[in-house]
């Protein structure tokens, strides 16, 4: 029987140190944070260099559910999208901020061209967020094209104007939904940093960090 006093012992295949380690090398290579306008610019995005997981509609489903129940909080860390891109391409009046402690002050992202923006991930809060105010759209749709009918009619009733009120009550929250919707927080990842570095080719950025964690973030 071996009575030796007990040492410690290093863990192999540390998760928690490896994490650490690549949450380092994460930080050298990011640049700053901003914003985008994701409905407007999404034709310039381009997914898949990273991360080529293909959509999956219940998580997409997901995260409208979350839109919906909990509004979209999109100037946060753990709801940010991940861009890769050459820093030459940013304006040079467009100064980026460290983090989302201040969301009114993060700027817009301006670039001095049109090429496409990779991204590492969020596939899924793109389509999400597409989806749900394509949905608010034609509810505001519906509701004007009702209250114009009821402004048409010849002979009102208190029933028409009690209704032709309470719509327009709806039509102004849905349109308060609508305001800047494609407002969402990018963080910006130096290409030249990223190309040279093992951590994105192990898809660490890309990792969505699961799409329901995500969906708790926007949600708060």
């Amino acid at each position: 029987m071996d009575e030796r006093p007990v040492e410690a012992k290093i863990v192999k295949d540390d998760v928690a140190k490896e994490t650490q380690r690549l949450d380092s090398q994460v930080a050298k290579c990011k640049v700053g944070v901003a914003w985008i306008d994701l409905l407007k610019i999404r034709n310039g995005l381009k997914f898949g260099v990273y991360n080529d997981r293909p959509e999956n509609e219940t998580e997409t489903n997901k995260l409208i559910a979350s839109f919906k129940n909990a509004g979209i909080v999109s100037m946060k860390e753990t709801s940010a999208i991940p861009i890769i891109l050459d820093v030459k391409r940013i304006k040079k009046n467009v100064k980026l901020c460290a983090d989302f402690s201040n969301p009114d002050e993060v700027p817009e992202l301006g670039l001095i061209n049109s090429n496409a923006i990779i991204v590492a991930s969020g596939q899924h809060r793109l389509s999400a967020l597409r989806k749900y105010a394509q949905s608010l759209e034609d509810e505001l749709a519906s509701l004007e094209k009702k209250q114009t009918k009821i402004t048409g009619l010849k002979n009102l009733t208190a029933e028409h104007v009690a209704m032709h009120n309470s719509m327009r009550e709806d039509i102004a929250l849905t349109k308060g939904l609508l305001e800047g919707i494609g407002k969402w927080g990018v963080i910006v990842y130096d290409q030249g940093l990223c190309n040279s570095s093992i951590l994105l080719q192990q898809d660490y950025v890309s990792a969505d960090r699961t799409v329901a964690s995500a969906a708790t973030a926007v949600q708060r």
